[in-house]
């Protein structure tokens, strides 16, 4: 029988009981189980007792790495699995893991690992998401961000990248010598380790720490013969500090999808969503993809793959603002397009320079809902949705739940007390007071445009009345509440 070795850090074993009899409960065959700890603090009597209950637990003190433990705890185990005390383990996910992993495993070889961002409870989706390289800081060090959750994904996914605290494999892979200060990822790699991110969560947090920033700095010495191929494969530079869409996103396909099949059971959920449900609202979605004259947070590619996602979706109506130069790479996927004019945003005497130029967008929002209104008078609501608000993938037939923020407000997502300015409701009656009573907040101040939040701040402060808020616990999360919930939806965990 396969054995695994949960591997946890923790700063005492009252930190980790929780994670590691969820572990133990949850199983198929507990008995397959043992347990390795580096722990900070020295276990008192009660916990030493916890541990005698527990199994087959072995721990370090003080240590503070449990990838550096690996050979200290190993007795043997076939697999194993590196683990984070945030963790809450689904029923039989110690035979689902085995089997995930056989099936990333080819031919005779069984040089393959499953990693991950696990979801949380906060996360909009129930997936595993990749390791994604986000960006190099001052000093030259990678950092890294969940990727594009894998919602209905097929199979587990190619990454390039290894979360150390969720890291599942045969135990060779963690028992193999490791160079000083070398990567886990450039270890894998060199050593022709596949890695793969996890398709299913079979294990979910109830909260994580952040990655630490990888110390690329000095890769290109004496590790040629790896950085070079590895740089190949997954569209990175270390040395030019350099991301491809596919390193942001996580997901090693140029068009920065991946094979899906959503299952019968949900289908057959928004079939009944959609009989079951009363529309009296008849709301039309509005976007821009406007060139901007520096370089946008976010890779042109990247954009682009997020609004593929959002006009995928059968029962949204939307319509996409585009200048000169961006509207030949919108048409061609999506036919409601329209030329941008000067003219459908604030109208202001102030001159907006480059460094204005974002905040300007921004401000004029509403008043390209105005413009729409204008111009298809038959919609009861005007919604505005920022080009790349939706970043995981949506079925494509899904039922949107209008009823729930289609309301006679203004409804807005707030964040921490801070509006999310990246979806806004407003009702057909309310466009134009919107409009006027932004341009006129506008054109009392001197010099300088209001920055976006602090005018809408100061407007829902100022007007109560006209806002319905919707408190979210992150950004960009509005649409969620018009999709089957997590949790309700079949198969997912809230």
């Amino acid at each position: 029988m396969e054995q695994i070795l949960l591997l946890m850090s923790a700063a005492t074993y009252t930190d980790a009981d929780r994670a590691l009899y969820s572990a133990r409960d949850m199983a198929l065959r507990p008995e397959r189980l043992s347990f390795g700890l580096s722990l900070r603090e020295e276990p008192t009597e009660e916990e030493m007792e916890a541990m005698l209950r527990l199994g087959n637990v072995q721990f370090l003190c003080p240590a503070y790495d449990s990838w550096q433990g690996v050979l200290a705890v190993w007795e043997g185990e076939s697999h194993i699995l590196m683990g984070h005390p945030g963790m809450v383990f689904s029923p039989r996910w110690d035979a689902d893991l085995l089997r995930d992993l056989r099936h990333c495993q080819s031919g005779r070889s069984n040089r393959a690992v499953l990693t991950g961002y696990l979801p949380r409870s906060q996360d909009p989706v129930d997936a595993v998401c990749p390791v994604a390289a986000d960006a190099f800081d001052a000093n030259g060090m990678l950092l890294f961000h969940r990727g594009t959750p894998l919602r209905y994904a097929r199979s587990a996914q190619p990454s390039a990248f290894i979360h150390p605290d969720f890291c599942f494999g045969p135990a060779a892979f963690f028992r193999e010598p490791m160079e000083e200060l070398e990567p886990y990822f450039l270890r894998a790699f060199r050593n022709h380790w596949s890695v793969y991110t996890a398709h299913k969560p079979r294990i979910r947090l109830l909260w994580d720490d952040l990655i630490p920033p990888c110390d690329i700095r000095g890769c290109e010495e004496g590790r040629r013969e790896t950085v070079r191929p590895f740089e190949q494969r997954f569209g990175v530079r270390f040395s030019k500090r350099q991301l491809s869409p596919m390193a942001r996103q996580g997901i090693f396909n140029e068009d920065l999808t991946y094979p899906m099949r959503v299952p019968l059971s949900v289908k057959t959920q928004e079939i009944f969503r959609g009989l079951t449900s009363r529309a009296d609202c008849t709301p039309l979605c509005v976007t821009a993809c406007l060139t901007l004259p520096y370089p946008s947070p976010n890779l042109p590619e990247e954009y682009l793959s997020w609004f593929k996602r959002l006009i995928a979706i059968r029962n949204l109506a939307l319509l996409c603002y585009a200048d000169s130069e961006t509207i030949r790479k919108i048409s061609p996927i999506h036919p409601n397009v329209l030329e941008y004019k000067r003219r459908y945003s604030l109208q202001t005497e102030s001159v907006v320079g480059p460094d204005e130029a974002l905040n300007y967008i921004k401000l004029s929002k509403p008043f390209m809902l105005g413009a729409t209104r204008e111009k298809f008078l038959t919609h009861s609501h005007y919604v505005w949705m920022d080009f790349g608000c939706l970043r995981y993938p949506v079925y494509e037939h899904a039922w949107l739940d209008w009823e729930s923020i289609c309301t006679d407000r203004i409804v807005l997502a707030t964040v921490g007390g801070v509006p999310d300015l990246s979806m806004l409701v407003v009702p057909e009656r309310l466009v134009r007071p919107l409009c006027k009573e932004i341009a006129d907040r506008c054109a009392r101040e001197t010099g300088r445009l209001p920055q976006e939040t602090t005018l809408w701040k100061l407007l829902i402060h100022d007007k109560p009345e006209w806002f319905d808020l919707r408190p979210l616990p992150g950004v960009r999360e509005l649409f969620t509440l018009l999709t089957t919930a997590r949790g309700e939806e079949h198969g997912t965990v809230g």
